[in-house]
């Protein structure tokens, strides 16, 4: 029976894509000198963390400092497009997409983009790209917070045709898909900033 694991865990080894077993860089943000975990995910550089940088529009959940060093802080649409630090942007769509595509692309991807803890339920992800997305929760257009560890809004820099709404992409404890929809600007959501990854 041992040499049968044994066999497994070589097996695994060799047939998981090598992402699946990079270790983190980290990047220090200028501005603060707060210190981020980085990952490569395709050709881009993504933030592990989110983003924690205090500038108006952004927000600790439920106004607790202690939360923005856990989760990060929540920002509005307005605040996010000018959040991330030099060199590093709001993602896109097509960022939001490659890196839906690098997870498998089905129902089933936010498995390998949820942090293994945290999240509500038996929903924990295994974090295999690295990405650690964490149920960070949101704050309401009426300045009320909600749904710590149970949901992961993630802003991208894609507003739709009604002006007053953008695009987010989120992961739920309900399910493992990894999706969008657009939501109100004034709303508060997570920041992962990405960059163009150097080869």
């Amino acid at each position: 029976m041992l040499r049968v694991s044994i066999l497994f865990s070589l097996i695994l080894l060799f047939v998981l894509p090598t992402y699946a077993v990079k270790p983190y860089n980290s990047y220090k943000d200028p501005r603060d000198k707060q210190k981020y975990r980085t990952i490569k995910v395709g050709s881009r550089l993504w933030l592990a963390d989110n983003l924690n940088y205090k500038m108006d529009g952004s927000f600790c959940y439920k106004d607790d400092e202690s939360q923005c060093m856990a989760y990060g802080r929540l920002y509005t649409w307005d605040a996010a497009v000018n959040a991330c630090p030099q060199g590093f942007h709001l993602p896109t769509d097509d960022d939001f997409q490659s890196l839906w595509q690098a997870a498998g692309a089905d129902f089933n991807a936010a498995y390998l983009l949820k942090a293994a803890y945290g999240w509500s339920g038996e929903t924990n992800g295994s974090d295999t790209l690295k990405f650690s997305a964490m149920p960070a929760g949101n704050r309401f257009d009426d300045e009320t917070y909600g749904n710590l560890s149970k949901f992961a809004f993630f802003w991208s820099s894609e507003a739709s045709k009604e002006k007053q709404n953008a695009r987010v992409w989120y992961m739920t404890s309900k399910s493992m898909a990894f999706s969008f929809m657009n939501k109100p600007k004034i709303f508060g959501f997570s920041v992962r900033c990405v960059q163009s990854a150097k080869k």
